[in-house]
């Protein structure tokens, strides 16, 4: 027969137990805002407060490593010296059952260390060296999932775990997660400022203009760039402000508002489209104008307009096709542009009904002109004639240098008798005497369209015909 148990000792020491957890609790409660911001002061609280109110010698806080393959010791504290130390590993390769029991997330209530399924793997190595009988370790847990173990060792032969011991040590373990989430949380929030800050100085550094709307189109926020072209104000974020708001706001800064008006309004009524415009702003700069689509989660929650001045580029591209269309020496239109313009007139003549006649002209032994007078003359004679036959075309035609002295006219809404009439005029004009040039003489064929014929077709004609007014003796024109 076994010892008779006397119910009032074990009820005396139930209440010692119960006091002693409460007081240990009240007290870390009450010092708990003095750690919630310093984990490094905090897992030592816990583990010292775990130590006095269940009467452990050692208590610890294991974490598991990022593969999970391994659990590592964040602090150890030991009762009798109050010494902490950390450092410690177990790898799950070595203690499969332990490791197997934690996954399971349950409270290990080793009585017996030695011999509990769960814990006798530690004997040789651990429980033996460091005199340990039994062990009492809580799961801990953060963000939904198994991160770590709070373990109380028991220095001597094995103990007995009572009910109100596992529950305590069960709320010190959320306490350590608390403290974990509490540091989680507060490294996200201060990666998120830093993302920020960082997000923030990339966009004023940018050198574009950013504007940021909400799904509603209104104003969220914008960069400094983006007020100076824009001159925005605080207005345009008031609670009364409107999408039309904004959008006359900007447009009355353009040249075009009803046009710019119109294309902003067709992007917004397409939330998921983007878009890419060019404006051009009262003062002369020129505005690309380029917004995306603000998305999450494959839902358009905004948009963002992008705003760069492209006024020098435009300068230098309008210089090009300047360059590409133009010749440096007379400024006339340079071959390549006299075809574009026959096409025109000829899809033009085509629509209308109405005449259009080329003519090719060429200076008279221009040769001589440079043999007898140097190229410098020659040069001259050159732009003097392409001056002169300016001066008495309408705006409407147009007149190009073909190569070396020769020369592309093109006569809209001009037949053929008003176009010979015209050359006819122009030869005599060119062919008078001047003051410091040599005198010299132009030769002209001309040809109007006729259905089906291509720029080709009319400037070979009008070639094919000017060289019958040189053959004809020169100073001549032929159609």
């Amino acid at each position: 027969m076994g010892p008779i148990r006397d119910p009032t000792h074990d009820r005396e020491a139930l209440l010692a137990r119960l006091a002693r957890q409460q007081k240990a609790l009240l007290e870390i409660s009450s010092q708990w805002p003095r750690y919630e911001d310093d984990l490094a002061k905090a897992v030592p609280a816990i583990t010292e407060t775990a130590a006095y109110a269940l009467n452990f010698e050692r208590v610890s806080v294991w974490l598991y490593d990022p593969v999970r393959r391994a659990i590592l010791c964040d602090d150890l504290y030991e009762a009798g010296p109050r010494r902490h130390s950390r450092g410690l590993e177990l790898v799950a390769d070595d203690f499969p059952g332990y490791f197997a029991a934690l996954e399971r997330e349950e409270v290990i209530s080793a009585e017996d260390a030695h011999s509990d399924l769960r814990t006798r793997e530690f004997s040789t190595v651990y429980l033996t060296p460091n005199g340990i009988g039994a062990m009492l370790d809580a799961p801990i847990r953060t963000g939904g999932g198994l991160t770590g173990v709070l373990c109380h060792e028991h220095v001597g032969g094995s103990r007995r775990f009572h009910d109100d011991e596992l529950n305590t040590a069960t709320h010190l373990a959320n306490l350590v997660a608390l403290a974990f989430e509490l540091r989680r949380r507060r490294e996200s929030e201060l990666e998120a400022k830093r993302s920020l800050s960082l997000l923030r100085a990339v966009i004023e550094a940018s050198g574009a203009g950013l504007l940021a709307l909400n799904a509603d189109g209104r104003v969220h926020d914008y960069n400094q760039r983006a007020a100076e072209i824009w001159q925005l104000s605080k207005a345009l974020f008031g609670p009364e402000a409107t999408p039309q708001d904004l959008m006359h706001h900007l447009a009355a800064r353009t040249t075009d508002a009803d046009n710019f008006i119109a294309r902003m309004q067709a992007v917004a009524d397409v939330p998921g489209c983007e878009s890419q415009e060019v404006a051009t702003l009262l003062d002369g700069r020129v505005i690309e104008c380029t917004s995306q689509p603000q998305r999450l989660d494959d839902v358009v929650i905004g948009r963002v307009w992008s705003y760069r001045d492209v006024t020098y580029q435009h300068r230098i591209e309008a210089e090009l096709r300047e360059l590409s269309y133009y010749d440096p020496l007379t400024g006339l239109s340079n071959r390549r542009r006299v075809e574009e313009v026959i096409d025109l007139e000829i899809t033009r003549a085509r629509r209308t009904g109405l005449p259009v006649c080329v003519a090719m002209l060429d200076i008279d032994s221009f040769k001589k002109v440079n043999d007898d007078f140097g190229h410098a003359v020659g040069d001259d004679v050159l732009r003097v004639l392409a001056s002169e036959m300016i001066q008495r075309l309408r705006a409407t035609d147009e007149v190009g240098r073909w190569g070396g002295e020769e020369f592309v006219l093109v006569l809209s809404g001009t037949a053929l008798d008003g176009a010979v009439r015209l050359l006819n005029e122009l030869r005599e004009h060119v062919g008078r005497e001047r003051e410091r040039l040599p005198r010299f003489t132009v030769s002209a064929g001309v040809v109007e369209y006729r259905d089906g014929q291509s720029a080709a077709d009319l400037i070979g004609a009008a070639d094919k015909k000017m060289y019958e007014a040189k053959n004809a003796g020169r100073n001549w024109v032929a159609a």
